[in-house]
């Protein structure tokens, strides 16, 4: 064989080798988005006890169950009752998490704000927690502003645990 025919075969492998690479890039399916979303009804604790309620939309992304992805945003309104103070705080809330995994971790962040009718105060909670199925639980960090606690600004939870359950009323598949 002498250099001419080799040269040939190596253009005719190429060829044969790049319509086969473009011949799979065509017929690639995307994976599947599964998007769910209701209602969620959930008890937060901490220094008080406070009822949840809310919406969330969950989208996961990935046919393979161990290497779905899976993420949500929230939105939620929230009741404490201070018994000690006879004080109502009413808390919103607006966040986002991510799953990396089918077995994991939620790791997210929340746009908080509390009021006790007459004042009130925002801030941020990093959140880390678990989901089973349904059901979600986490924990989390409210950093409120004003800082300082003090007898003129009225008090919320700073550290909590949250269990939640989802109510999927809307399931669709793109």
């Amino acid at each position: 064989m002498n250099i001419l025919q080799l040269t040939k075969l190596l253009v005719c492998f190429f060829i044969l080798q790049q319509g086969t690479y473009a011949q799979g890039i065509f017929q690639r399916k995307e994976p599947k988005v599964l998007v769910k979303s209701g209602p969620y009804l959930g008890i937060q604790s901490g220094r008080f006890y406070a009822a949840e309620l809310g919406l969330e939309r969950q989208w996961r992304r990935s046919e393979q169950l161990l290497e779905s992805k899976t993420n949500a945003l929230h939105m939620g309104v929230n009741y404490t009752y201070d018994f000690s103070h006879l004080n109502p705080v009413l808390g919103y809330d607006l966040g986002f998490w991510h799953k990396e995994a089918t077995i994991g971790l939620t790791y997210g962040l929340n746009l908080c704000m509390r009021t006790n009718f007459d004042q009130y105060r925002m801030g941020i909670c990093p959140t880390v927690g678990i989901k089973i199925m349904q059901f979600h639980i986490q924990t989390g960090y409210h950093i409120l502003y004003p800082f300082t606690q003090n007898s003129q600004i009225f008090d919320s939870n700073t550290i909590f645990l949250s269990a939640r359950f989802l109510w999927v009323n809307n399931r669709k598949k793109r």
